[in-house]
């Protein structure tokens, strides 16, 4: 209830003589905010401060009970958070605009368990390592600079759009905040040791929270939680496992396994939100700008944030753990099995190979999800670009983006479908497929009647989890294609070719003896114990050469030899593609493992 006006200048009255006064109206709210306070690290300034009147000071809720007084909140009258900043103390809100606005209840955090169980108890957020969670009724909000200096801040309380502009110093620092330009600190909340995660025994785990920025969030002061998940016995330098949860998972599972665990690999694992399927939304989603009609979206484009933030954790782990950006990986189910191509695709120089469960690969075909690409991307018929001018359901199109761009070096690719998988659609998995083997990339392909359950395998008999290839980012690798063992997919239906089978599941090939030089290109490959035949015939491309190039329409000869027999069992000349790849048709690959020898 609002007081008279007689009421509220007894009550500035009062606010005079417990704070120093640094101006006033009496117009608004009849309480203002207090305790303002202001961290800064890494580019990013956090300001906590006491919520007036706030919803809830209850140390301990369950979701349950945070969900019903959120509920309470939205309903009763618009509460907000103004924050203000300047490079001058602020005495006067007159010329200043907001640079942020922020509603109750900021300091809890239920998206850390994805979709959160009713009894599980509700958290609050550390905004300074080392320190206890925030008090209930805290408001938090974190401001990026886009330049470095000294600024000053100022918060206020709006309600029902009518704001308390009063300014003393529990709202409004006098003391200037040293800003410097960057993506903001990631901040320990709590370290868990648990007996077994992800079926690795002992291992630590480290969750963290950013508040992210542009160009991570179409928005800033937007907190996402993260993981990095340390196995028992960390390789030196560690391999790193980007994993991606499916839809209802969480930073804590729902990406099939911790993967490469045994080999010392790190995991690392954030949530997603919005459910972009780990790829990017539109710039004005959170904004005050709405998305509704065909021309709100027009009005702006797709920008991959989601894959920038990820990155940008990979960046940050790297710094804080013996860790090889040469061997970083991708790995998800459904959902995350679709944004772990997708973003291995797209960002080759940064992810060697990836690993995926029956994932989306076109947006646009797949029967069971296209509407929730939709909420991300806008209908197709809205013609939405990607932040590079490219129609986006095209970019996000793998067997498209293949196409398109063969001049990228795409690493290794593992991945599954079910011919009966109804919800993500078998057409488009084939058509990505088909994509893989035209335009040579390197991939292993497994299909069945397991529908949304079909597993991803592993080279070289690695099973499902572990990956015994040392795949790297700055190392080349052979694509294999038309291997006389594979299996038919068929054209496209799920009752095309058969009803189960793979492409390339028993080929492999060695790192340590591989040369890449100008001028000449040499690799050991071989056949699996578990071939069903000792030897087999397939085309062999060398794809992400360091040194060894060849131009379009030059010839080069080749040599394989096998190794158990150590005898020269074919040769022939190869001509380089329109795009200087070279192509050895049907060599012949053993169990005895091949010596392949090109030279210009």
């Amino acid at each position: 209830m609002m007081r008279s006006r007689c009421a509220k200048l007894r009550i500035l009255a009062g606010l005079m003589l417990s704070f120093p006064l640094v101006a006033y109206a009496a117009e608004g709210p009849e309480a203002q905010v207090t305790g303002l306070a202001a961290r800064h690290a890494d580019g990013q300034t956090i300001l906590t401060w006491r919520e007036v009147d706030p919803p809830t000071v209850e140390e301990k809720l369950t979701v349950k009970d945070f969900r019903a007084i959120r509920e309470k909140v939205q309903k009763g009258a618009k509460v907000r958070y103004r924050v203000y900043r300047s490079t001058k103390p602020i005495s006067l809100l007159e010329g200043l605009s907001p640079v942020g606005e922020v509603a109750p209840l900021s300091c809890w955090n239920i998206e850390f368990y994805g979709d959160a169980k009713p009894e599980q108890p509700a958290l609050r957020y550390i905004v300074a390592e080392g320190q206890e969670p925030v008090a209930a009724g805290s408001g938090i909000y974190a401001h990026n600079p886009s330049e470095a200096g000294e600024a000053y801040y100022a918060v206020t309380v709006s309600v029902g759009g009518q704001e308390n502009r009063i300014l003393a110093e529990p709202n409004s620092l006098k003391t200037a905040v040293q800003e410097t330009v960057g993506q903001g600190p990631f901040i320990l909340q709590r370290v868990e040791k648990p007996k077994e995660f992800s079926y690795i025994s002992s291992p630590e785990l480290r969750f963290y929270v950013r508040w992210e920025a542009p160009p991570n969030c179409s928005i800033e002061s937007r907190p996402y939680d993260y993981l990095v998940a340390i196995p028992p016995k960390l390789a030196k330098p560690a391999p790193v496992g980007i994993h991606l949860h499916c839809w209802g998972g969480s930073l804590t599972g729902g990406y099939g396994w911790w993967y490469d665990a045994e080999q010392g690999a790190l995991l690392i694992a954030s949530n997603q939100i919005p459910y972009d399927w780990w790829t990017g939304y539109h710039e004005l989603l959170w904004t005050d700008k709405p998305l509704q009609k065909k021309e709100d979206w027009q009005k702006g484009v797709v920008r991959p944030f989601t894959q920038n933030r990820l990155l940008s954790f990979l960046d940050w782990v790297a710094t804080k753990w013996g860790v090889d950006l040469t061997r970083v990986f991708t790995a998800g189910s459904s959902m995350g099995g679709a944004g772990s191509p997708m973003f291995a695709i797209r960002h080759p120089d940064r992810i060697a190979w990836a690993v995926s469960w029956v994932g989306v690969h076109n947006p646009l075909k797949s029967p069971g999800f296209r509407g929730s690409y939709e909420n991300s991307y806008g209908k197709p018929e809205y013609e939405v670009k990607f932040e590079d001018g490219t129609p986006v359901w095209d970019y996000f199109n793998d067997a498209w983006y293949l196409r398109k761009h063969p001049e990228k070096e795409i690493g290794f690719i593992t991945f599954s479908n079910g011919k009966n998988d109804g919800g993500i659609g078998w057409p488009q998995a084939a058509e990505f497929f088909r994509a893989l083997q035209e335009t040579k990339r390197p991939h292993l392909f497994v299909w069945g009647q397991s529908g949304h359950g079909q597993r991803a395998a592993m080279p070289l008999q690695g099973g499902e989890r572990i990956n015994p290839i040392g795949i790297r980012t700055d190392q080349t690798l052979p694509a294999f294609t038309a291997c006389s063992l594979d299996n038919n997919a068929g054209n496209g239906e799920p009752t095309d070719g058969d009803a189960q089978g793979q492409a390339n599941l028993y080929l492999y090939w060695e790192t340590a003896d591989i040369i890449d030089e100008d001028g000449k290109w040499e690799m050991t490959v071989g056949l699996a114990k578990n071939a069903p035949k000792d030897e087999c015939v397939v085309d062999v491309t060398p794809r992400r050469c360091q040194k060894f190039k060849a131009k379009p329409g030059e010839k080069c000869k080749w040599v394989n030899t096998a190794l158990a027999e150590n005898k020269e069992v074919q040769s022939g000349e190869a001509t380089a593609d329109e795009t200087g790849l070279i192509t050895l048709r049907k060599a012949v690959v053993t169990k005895g493992r091949n010596r392949i020898s090109i030279r210009k």
